[in-house]
């Protein structure tokens, strides 16, 4: 649900809290709740450990080692209350972490990355930065608009890769970055570069049980996602 509560130009001092965590964890609830997932019985988030922060290993096609350390946290799987695996849907809905600005769209090679920047300050003078990636944007979305806590500005890109085997997924960074930092300049090699940005953890955002599965020798056939009626 929005937050409705807007704090104006006014910017937060923002440590790693209890209060940041908090605030952060309706990510989570709001990702469950626009796309109905209680109704689909999510019962707990799964990962491979390739899709956690800071791995090196890949969990899509056959498999590896990345190039360098995983920049996020990739969100896709999930397990039912009767124990079955599923996958997010490609039409799945992408709200906002915090109240914020869209500064940049650029593309990734799923879809497109929005970069989002938040009035909230750590004790070094950064602002934080929730980056969503492989996505498809509302078309309303642009460089300077404003986003409400909880708002849908987006989807999951539902991509075709005959050469790949990967699920549709959501990929999400958070970042603490310089002010100074120009924000045109920003993608993904220079979050990968970790020069001057600091990338946290997302996994505790998302307020919910998870499970680590055991990463397989090659993806399985399309798992099913939830098909769930229109509301009225």
């Amino acid at each position: 649900m929005a937050d409705t509560d807007r704090s104006g130009d006014q910017k937060r001092s923002l440590s790693m809290s209890n209060q940041y965590f908090s605030e952060a964890r309706m990510f989570g609830a709001s990702l469950m709740e626009c796309n109905r997932l209680r109704e689909a019985e999510l019962e707990n988030w799964l990962f491979y450990p390739g899709m956690l922060f800071d791995s090196l290993e890949k969990w899509w096609g056959n498999g590896g080692t990345r190039p360098s350390a995983h920049e996020g946290l990739d969100i896709c799987l999930y397990r039912t209350g009767n124990g079955q695996v599923r996958r997010l849907s490609p039409d799945t809905m992408i709200p906002a972490m915090y109240e914020g600005t869209v500064v940049r769209l650029d593309d990734d090679f799923l879809g497109k990355s929005v970069y989002v920047r938040h009035e909230i300050c750590d004790d070094k003078g950064r602002q934080l930065f929730t980056i969503y990636g492989h996505t498809v944007p509302a078309d309303h979305i642009r460089p300077g608009h404003a986003l409400r806590r909880g708002e849908v500005f987006a989807t999951i890109s539902a991509f075709e890769k005959e050469k790949v085997r990967i699920f549709p997924h959501l990929h999400l960074s958070v970042a603490w970055i310089s002010e100074s930092f120009p924000c045109e300049a920003l993608n993904w090699s220079v979050l990968g570069e970790r020069g001057n940005i600091e990338l946290l953890n997302p996994l505790p955002l998302t307020a919910h049980e998870y499970g680590i599965l055991e990463q397989p020798e090659y993806l399985p056939d399309p798992l099913p996602y939830p098909v769930l009626s229109k509301k009225s």
